[in-house]
């Protein structure tokens, strides 16, 4: 019990204790003597001892000067006994860069060694085989050519020559090299993942040669100022609501070692179905939940085609148009025989024309066009073989009562004045490598081309106008006679006005400030700045 006493000014009967007195202890003086333990060097090959020297490091020693570092105990030897010391060494930037050192170094002889150039003499023939192999896999693979066609490839290169041996023929050996191409691409997209900043994935349709519903996903950055567009996979999601297609994507991220990088993810762009784009169930809203910063974009080239078929719903000389361009497309396409008689009609009239071009698929505006223009370039022949075979065609009777119709190619004339531009402002929107302000500059030049046309000045316009006739070929009147110019001011009027309302996001303030990306709209004197440079 330690002494107690009376502090003045405390209440009477108050005891207060006295502090304890300082004992020291002194624990380095009673601690047995330090040893160095042997199970320090499991799993440390490079840890040496000696009761000399004490500690040192086999690697560093064995590196030397190589290596620029502050001193180094565990060269000259460190009898500081703790296992501490040890891993802190093992951590320390003087052994990283010295086990790379030698590590290098190591790799370096082998190389040079006789031993070495032996195998790879040896082996040199055999890697040749296996080259030639890869690039049949992946041209065939770049071209679109079913895997099957290897074996044939692999006989036409031995029949021509080239020796590349039989062993690996085979659909079997196809399918692994086409892997091991697959695998490489995979590793160096992740390291082009690492060098970025930001990335967006795009999102789209597909149908394979068994019609099944397809997806595709593509990754598409920018580094050092150019634009990169890899594929990343197809994949057949359990159905096309978005909860499965959230799930695919998913998926397909963790899959491809995206995961790692999905903070960098900015906008994700895809077509405007419900599917995708909704405002409550859809895709792009599903994955903002899980990137709130991300953007969703709906495809300027599919926004294009939404606002042109918008404004000919219901519109009858245009389903007519169309029936016509398709059918005459099917009823050459589906007889041999039709097909051999509209040939031998335009070498008898001498008409540099082709065959019809289906009017729909991926690229509608474009396929329009086309199509368009081969009804006015291969008109007399069409006209001809169509009259000649009405009298025992059916088919062919009334695909040439709409081709003789006065109405119908009027609207075809004009149709094709308009979607020229149309046509040339996709072909822009689906360039890889454009921006946000070219595009904006390209639809306002279009609308501006648009409001330019005049069926007054059009000679084929007062062709079909005044002579009633094309090429020679009289056209018959049916009900009311076709106003062309009322028509295309209305149709011009009304198109204007549903790429304003498809396009009215792009004045979002945020997608605003991407303007700066194109460098068509910087100032000249920065424009001769640059060019200078």
């Amino acid at each position: 019990m330690w002494p107690i006493k009376f502090v003045d000014g405390a209440r009477p009967g108050k005891k207060i204790k006295l502090d304890k007195p300082n004992v020291e202890k002194n624990y380095e003086d009673n601690r047995p003597p330090r040893e160095f333990k042997e199970k320090w060097k499991e799993g440390r090959d490079w840890l040496l001892y000696d009761d000399k020297t004490g500690m040192r490091c086999a690697v560093c020693v064995d590196a030397g000067e190589n290596i620029k570092a502050p001193k180094n105990n565990f060269i000259t030897g460190s009898k500081n006994f703790r296992f501490s010391t040890v891993a802190d060494h093992e951590k320390s930037i003087s052994h990283i860069h010295a086990s790379k050192d030698v590590a290098s170094r190591v790799e370096a002889a082998k190389k040079t060694s006789v031993a070495h150039k032996t195998v790879l003499s040896l082996n040199e023939a055999a890697r040749k085989q296996i080259e030639l192999k890869f690039r049949n896999i992946h041209a065939l693979v770049k071209n679109n050519r079913p895997i099957s066609d290897f074996t044939w490839l692999n006989e036409l290169d031995i029949a021509k020559g080239v020796d590349h041996g039989t062993t690996y023929n085979n659909l079997t050996a196809a399918t692994a090299f086409l892997e091991c191409i697959s695998d490489v691409e995979r590793e160096r997209m992740k390291e082009l993942l690492t060098g970025i900043k930001f990335f967006s994935l795009t999102m789209d349709g597909s149908t394979d040669c068994a019609v099944v519903e397809q997806e595709t996903l593509f990754f598409r950055a920018a580094k050092n100022g150019k634009i990169i567009t890899r594929f990343l996979c197809i994949g057949e999601p359990n159905s096309t609501s978005s909860a499965d297609l959230y799930t695919f994507v998913n998926g397909s991220i963790q899959e491809n070692g995206l995961d790692k990088h999905m903070s960098k993810l900015v906008g994700f762009g895809s077509d405007g179905a419900a599917n995708m784009m909704g405002k409550k169930t859809g895709l792009v809203t599903l994955m903002k939940h899980d990137h709130p910063e991300m953007i969703g974009i709906h495809c300027l080239a599919h926004r294009l085609e939404l606002a042109f078929k918008d404004i000919f719903k219901g519109d009858k000389l245009y389903i007519q148009l169309t029936t016509l361009l398709l059918g005459i497309y099917y009823f050459y396409k589906n007889s041999p025989k039709q097909r051999k008689c509209l040939k031998r009609s335009m070498e008898i009239l001498d008409v540099k024309g082709t065959l019809p071009h289906r009017v729909c698929g991926s690229r509608w505006l474009p396929h329009m066009k086309k199509a368009l223009g081969t009804l006015f370039k291969t008109y007399p022949a069409f006209f001809t073989q169509l009259q000649n075979a009405s009298h025992g065609n059916a088919k062919a009777e009334g695909l040439f009562k709409m081709l003789e119709s006065y109405n119908i190619l009027l609207y075809a004339a004009l149709l094709q004045e308009i979607i020229g531009p149309l046509t040339r402002l996709s072909l822009t929107l689906q360039k890889t490598d454009i921006t946000l302000g070219d595009a904006k500059d390209m639809i306002c030049a279009t609308k501006e081309l648009l409001l330019q046309i005049d069926t007054s000045d059009c000679t084929k316009f007062q062709s079909i106008v005044k002579d009633k006739e094309w090429i020679g070929h009289p056209l018959k009147v049916k009900g009311n006679e076709l106003q062309i110019q009322n028509r295309c001011n209305t149709i011009v009027s009304a198109l204007i006005k549903h790429i304003d309302l498809r396009y009215k996001d792009l004045n979002d303030d945020v997608l605003e400030s991407t303007l700066i990306g194109s460098f068509r709209n910087w100032p000249c004197e920065m424009k001769s700045a640059l060019e200078h440079r």
